[in-house]
């Protein structure tokens, strides 16, 4: 199970967050109250050098030349696309993808399976925190691995997991206080997210 903490901004969340024992951390680049600059992403990368977790850039339609640029730049592991980008724009990515897709965009999985590594499923509107029906999900015969987003919080992770059983899950706003990063809510979170995780490969 991949646990990923997104919109990270400072080296108090991201020290959290891997501490805790997340996979991976998102740093976002596209237009954002959670938007970071080079400057403030290096300084948050620089805190967790020698650890093993993973980094994703977050980006919405976005030049194919400015991904490639930053990811470079500050050697992310993955770039996560949060827009409208084509199957034909994801294979211009020079690393890993994560495409991210609506939940009432699911048609279109099947185009993105020989140019994204990973299928981050979230709300009918991305990025807004919100939740939605995860049997809709539970349905659905995805060719690529996916990552379950949109509305998680420490509360209703672990009845996501039992329901969709994801290859992984992302959280930001469920994570936060005031718009904040909470570093007890990061730790309750991965709990939950473990705990739920392997009740399921018990099973």
């Amino acid at each position: 199970m991949l646990v990923k903490i997104c919109g990270i901004r400072t080296e108090e969340a991201a020290h959290a967050a891997v501490e805790s024992g997340a996979d991976m951390i998102g740093l976002v680049f596209a237009e954002s109250r959670r938007q970071v600059t080079l400057e403030e992403a290096a300084r948050v990368l620089k805190a967790l050098e020698g650890r093993s977790s993973k980094t994703a850039g977050v980006f919405r339609n976005q030049s194919v030349e400015e991904v490639n640029q930053i990811c470079q730049a500050l050697g992310l592991d993955y770039a996560q696309l949060h827009g409208d980008e084509s199957p034909a724009y994801c294979r211009q990515i020079d690393g890993k993808v994560i495409k991210a897709l609506s939940i009432s965009s699911l048609g279109t999985a099947s185009d993105y399976q020989d140019c994204s590594d990973f299928l981050l499923i979230d709300s009918q509107e991305p990025g807004s925190g919100e939740s939605f029906d995860w049997n809709r999900l539970k349905d659905a015969s995805l060719s690529l691995p996916c990552i379950l987003a949109g509305g998680l919080t420490p509360e209703n992770v672990g009845p996501a997991i039992e329901a969709v059983s994801p290859q992984g899950v992302d959280v930001s706003s469920g994570v936060e206080t005031d718009g904040t990063k909470d570093t007890k809510k990061i730790r309750r979170f991965i709990r939950e997210a473990r705990r739920s995780s392997n009740r399921e490969e018990e099973r």
